[in-house]
């Protein structure tokens, strides 16, 4: 009588074995290949001049994402040229947000155009529709987001406020909406401006908040305007944060800072409170609190805001270090 043979197990093994370390090593391979042609393409755009774009590998395959529209083009075919890659697409940056803000002598611009060259264009193109106003420029270069308008249409909407008697405007652009606030002498300039800004902000959809009053050209900037947009620009740009328990910057707060205080020039007559937070758990929350407003406040002095303007406050929350909001500072205009 036959006996049963035993399983083979070292059969399967032996086969098995060699396949799954050659299918790592080959895994391993071309990851490798895809991080090299990554590299290789990142410093290719580098090296180009081109604003800095996420590059993301498939195999072969390449994307490159955060791209200014106006460079797609020149972009696409630098990274074909990159021996190795077989198909290339490019993502266009997204649009992020423009503040303009004017007065009976001043236009401030702030947001977040993609470059030095994206901002200059936007500069230029509001200077020449400026007429005797001065233009401020707090605009931040932020590579992977765009103007959500071109030069021209932002020109166009600045033309249309210092041209028709507007005083103490607001405008905010993002998502492809422009949110304005106006004042005018009367009724008829209301209904005039309402429609001739419809037309300069070309296909933007207009949510505009018209009122009637006196002129106010020698008094100080829409406060609530001047603040909304200041809320705007610190939370579209991160916050001002520091790392949790510490009064070590998050990010490039003094930077942003600087930004707001350029924006406070405009209205000497405001009342600006820094309130610090930290979290009421912290080891001396109301030391860390103050010296974060304290160390806020130092920036926008040094950007030659009147001292007397600005205040200093502190919070002390119940949500932990970690927490955002337990660890950021407020610029609040009144």
């Amino acid at each position: 009588m036959l006996k049963p043979r035993p399983p083979r197990t070292w059969l399967v093994g032996a086969v098995l074995v060699p396949a799954l370390l050659a299918a790592t090593g080959v895994l391993a391979q071309g990851h490798r290949i895809e991080q090299d042609l990554g590299d290789r393409v990142a410093h290719a755009i580098d090296e180009s001049g081109h604003a800095d774009g996420a590059v993301s590998v498939d195999g072969r395959r390449v994307t490159v994402s955060g791209v200014v529209p106006r460079e797609a083009a020149q972009v696409r075919a630098l990274v074909a040229s990159v021996p190795g890659v077989t198909a290339v697409a490019v993502h266009d940056a997204e649009p992020g947000q423009l503040l303009l803000l004017v007065r009976a002598d001043e236009i401030v611009l702030a947001g977040t155009p993609a470059d030095e060259a994206e901002r200059r264009a936007l500069v230029e193109a509001v200077t020449a529709r400026a007429g005797e106003n001065r233009v401020t420029d707090v605009l931040a270069p932020r590579a992977g987001d765009r103007s959500p308008v071109t030069p021209a249409v932002a020109a166009s909407i600045a033309g249309a406020v210092v041209e028709n008697g507007v005083h103490d405007f607001s405008g905010v652009v993002q998502g492809g909406v422009l949110t304005a606030r106006a004042t005018v002498v009367d009724d008829e300039r209301a209904t005039t401006f309402g429609r001739l800004l419809t037309a300069a902000a070309g296909d933007l959809a207009v949510v505009p908040s018209i009122e009637v009053g006196p002129s106010t050209k020698d008094s100080a900037l829409d406060l609530p305007a001047l603040g909304d947009s200041i809320d705007r620009l610190v939370g579209g740009n991160g916050s001002i944060r520091f790392q949790p328990d510490t009064t070590t910057w998050q990010g490039h707060g003094p930077v942003l800072i600087q930004r707001v205080a350029r924006m406070l020039l405009v209205a000497p007559r405001a009342t600006v409170t820094v309130r610090g937070h930290a979290s009421a758990a912290a080891a001396d929350p109301r030391g860390l609190a103050e010296t974060r407003a304290r160390m806020v406040r130092d920036v926008v002095l040094g950007q030659g805001v009147d001292p007397a303007m600005v205040e200093t406050a502190i919070s002390l929350d119940n949500a932990p270090e970690s927490t955002d909001t337990s660890r950021q500072v407020d610029i609040l205009v009144r």
